[in-house]
């Protein structure tokens, strides 16, 4: 309390001295933000990730009392929101254009949803969320995301202001801070590309790569400067007032969690030891009660914007006094509006920096519609976005470049530093019944531009209970989305029959398969493609009697399949759906020896199968309500059990061991609640469910025995950096029940 009264009697000394001081000669910066008869008065929003949309609430407080702000300077967050409001926006504008954004997509990591349909896949088959970049040595990258997001809102938002001088000529004028890390020094970044100023500034370390700005590489100011009230001040602010949305500097508990805690604790207390420094330079400080927050807590930006707004209200004490008549408003918001520009320019020519010829001779072809138009931010978004879906380049950008009294367009791509090659890991872990589990270790080798220009490369190794080893290339065949693709593998799979909870047979399947196809693609969502598959399948009986003998010859088939993903995540997306449908008729096939009496066979056998799932987020996207379905049918034929539908997956009337019920037929049904309980350090992972579901359906071979089952599961889901881990129980009212422990793919 004592610290209160003392800041708040400097700021009303402040206040008065600035009212009362004679009218002089002002800077430049004055001159054009604030009026001889009254303080020019300047804000410093600081950072502190999700906690800085606090800050809305503020601009919002500030503007219903009447209380101009002149000059801005922010670090981080507040840097983000205080250049969205130097660029004219008002807080209700600020709110919209907030509530726009998909945090957990700009924060996540790369963004699945935008990834093209082949890149889609690697991330189920490989769900860890590092990839390692082999180019000349293995590498991690150099951040968990990579900042495309980030920069194609950032060029939307500043599109207008392209060509600006400096950032004084803003409807307020701005300044943001970031820290030059190979001189150790802090930026105050004033002039340049707006874009570039505010993704700077924002550029979390080991969340967002660096920015490199000609010789400079630029992080995140919050280190050096995070809330930078004497940035605000050298502007020429005569009252200065910081908002501190972070911890208030002081003594705190230091983490105990082992060597992330103590990281944590580390980097807080440099972050805390800056905002001190910060805070003695201001008037006034408003520091918003956010405890019950953390800094991802970004759908709660209402209640942040609540918090900061409560925090003003706590300081009007002080800063009522800044009020000035509704003349004087008016005059204010006429200059913000003057000064403020909405249309974006004519693009006039067009440039393409940082590809390769084919990948430019591809962008040029495909942007060429916008010269001679004003930019289309919307299109452009969407056409870099399909051209940066194959994960080749780390992002890909765009501004608007002014020569010679035109406007440039020109987009830039940023290659990984040792990538491509790719390399993914991924453990799989499976319980087939409640005491036996299967385990595998596998990789995969990514490489682009195999052999001809925009052709892929995977290689694909597999250790442990199912080993396999495989290589497909996959090619471009012009630019409307047709593909070819060829492939070849060595795999061997145990499969084990159950009862009760037993495994009472097992058998390992051999197969030597090549395959060629051609297929379609439509954007980054859907993929329909047809492929001739031949090889060569071995069947050794291993333990008990599967009901098989020993086989062996060639097999061959064809197939098509149909495949949809418009989710936003691999594991527990916020929203969408995911279909496969496929068709296939088996050309070849061993059969059994007439000997062992099997009336069942491969040979002609048609299949139809669909597997697909629902996603709605609850909760402000903390919890999830979900679908999932099954269904195959293998028409009027009658397969041996290599090729039967079987159930015992999760969500797959998981409360029998896998394999325990098979049949010709199957159709499966379940819906479950998903409750986000808490969250992983991002360098961990991400959100912990836990949840409940209930299942219904059936594997028979004829309707007349088709028994229809129901089964209640519960659970835990975490998502950890390097997969998704399941723990599950599930009865059923026949009497199933089993303990699920997996780790890896879950839903279908």
């Amino acid at each position: 309390m004592r610290v209160l009264q003392t800041r708040t009697t400097h700021a009303f000394i402040a206040i008065a001295a600035a009212l009362l001081a004679p009218a002089g000669a002002k800077t430049p910066l004055q001159a054009q933000s604030g009026p001889e008869d009254r303080p020019v008065i300047g804000v410093a929003f600081g950072g502190g990730s999700a906690l800085g949309l606090a800050h809305v609430g503020v601009i919002r407080w500030f503007e219903q009392h009447h209380i101009p702000i002149d000059v801005v300077a922010g670090t981080s967050m507040g840097g983000l929101v205080g250049g969205a409001f130097a660029s004219g926006m008002s807080s209700d504008e600020l709110r919209r254009f907030l509530a726009t954004i998909d945090w957990r997509e700009l924060f996540a990591g790369p963004s699945y949803r935008l990834k093209s349909v082949a890149r889609k896949q690697d991330a189920r088959e490989y769900p860890s969320k590092l990839e390692f970049h082999v180019r000349r040595r293995v590498k991690l990258p150099n951040a968990l995301n990579n900042g495309q997001q980030v920069d194609l809102l950032l060029e939307g938002l500043a599109a207008p202001y392209a060509g600006l001088t400096t950032f004084d000529s803003l409807p307020t004028p701005l300044r943001t801070v970031t820290v030059d890390v190979r001189t150790a020094e802090r930026v105050v970044l004033d002039r340049g590309s707006l874009a570039l100023a505010l993704r700077s500034t924002m550029s979390l370390p080991g969340i967002f790569p660096p920015v490199e700005d000609g010789e400079r590489l630029f992080v995140d100011g919050g280190v050096m400067d995070n809330v930078p009230a004497d940035v605000v001040r050298a502007m020429g602010a005569d009252i200065v007032i910081a908002v501190n949305v972070g911890r208030l500097p002081g003594t705190r508990e230091v983490s105990d969690d082992g060597l992330f805690g103590i990281v944590s604790s580390t980097v807080d207390a440099l972050v805390r030891a800056s905002t001190r420094r910060g805070l003695a330079a201001a008037d006034v400080v408003i520091n918003p009660t956010l405890a019950q927050f953390d800094r991802f807590d970004f759908p709660d930006a209402e209640a942040l914007a609540a918090g900061g707004y409560a925090a003003a209200e706590a300081m009007k004490a002080a800063l009522l006094p800044l009020a000035v008549d509704e003349k004087t408003w008016r005059q204010y918001l006429a200059q913000r509006a003057a000064r403020r520009r909405v249309a974006i320019p004519v693009v006039a020519a067009l440039s393409v920096e940082g590809v390769s010829p084919a990948d430019r001779r591809l962008l040029t072809r495909r942007l060429s519609w916008q010269v001679g138009k004003r930019l289309d931010a919307e299109r452009m978004k969407h056409e870099l976005v399909r051209f940066a879906a194959s994960d080749r380049y780390r992002t890909v950008s765009w501004e608007l470049r002014p020569e010679a009294g035109r406007s440039t367009l020109v987009v830039h791509a940023r290659l990984n530093e040792n990538a491509p090659p790719l390399a993914m890991f991924a453990m799989n872990v499976q319980s087939l019944t409640n005491d036996d589990y299967t385990f595998q270790l596998a990789a995969r080798y990514l490489m682009f531009d195999a052999f001809v220009p925009g052709a892929e490369l995977r290689g694909d190794v597999a250790l442990g209970s199912n080993p396999r080893l495989a290589a497909a290339w996959r090619r471009p065949l012009g630019d409307a989305g047709l593909f070819a693709a060829v492939g070849a593998g060595v795999s061997q799979q145990r499969r084990s029959l159950s009862l009760d909870n037993t495994i009472v047979a097992q058998y390992d399947q051999r197969q030597l398969v090549a395959n060629a196809g051609i297929g379609m693609t439509f954007g980054v969502t859907s993929e329909l493609r047809v492929d001739l598959r031949g090889g060569r399948t071995n069947i050794r009986p291993r333990v008990g009697d599967p009901g098989l003998p020993s086989i062996s010859g060639p097999d061959a088939e064809v197939a098509l399949r149909w495949l949809y993903d418009a989710q936003t995540n691999y594991i527990a997306p916020t929203s969408g759906l995911r279909l496969i449908t496929s068709v296939r008729q088996v050309l070849a096939w061993p059969d059994p020896p007439r000997s062992s009496g099997i009336d069942a066979t491969n040979d002609g056998l048609v299949q139809a199968e669909v597997q697909g799932s629902r996603f709605w987020g609850m909760q402000d996207d903390r919890d999830r309500i979900f679908v999932t379905g099954v269904a195959g049918t293998s028409f009027g034929g009658h397969p041996l059990a290599t090729e039967q539908f079987e159930l015992g997956l999760p969500f797959r009337l998981d409360g029998f061991s896998l394999a325990e019920r098979r049949g010709d037929h199957y159709g499966v049904l379940s819906g479950g609640y998903l409750r986000g309980v808490s969250r992983l350090p991002k360098f961990l992972g991400d959100a912990l469910f836990v949840g409940s579901w209930i299942e219904t359906g059936s594997a028979f071979d004829t309707h007349s025995s088709t028994v229809l089952e129901a089964q209640v599961g519960v659970g835990m889901l975490v998502e950890t950096l390097v997969g998704p881990a399941f723990l599950g129980a599930t009865v059923g009212v026949h009497g199933a029940r089993r303990l699920n422990v997996g780790f890896g793919k879950i839903f279908p």
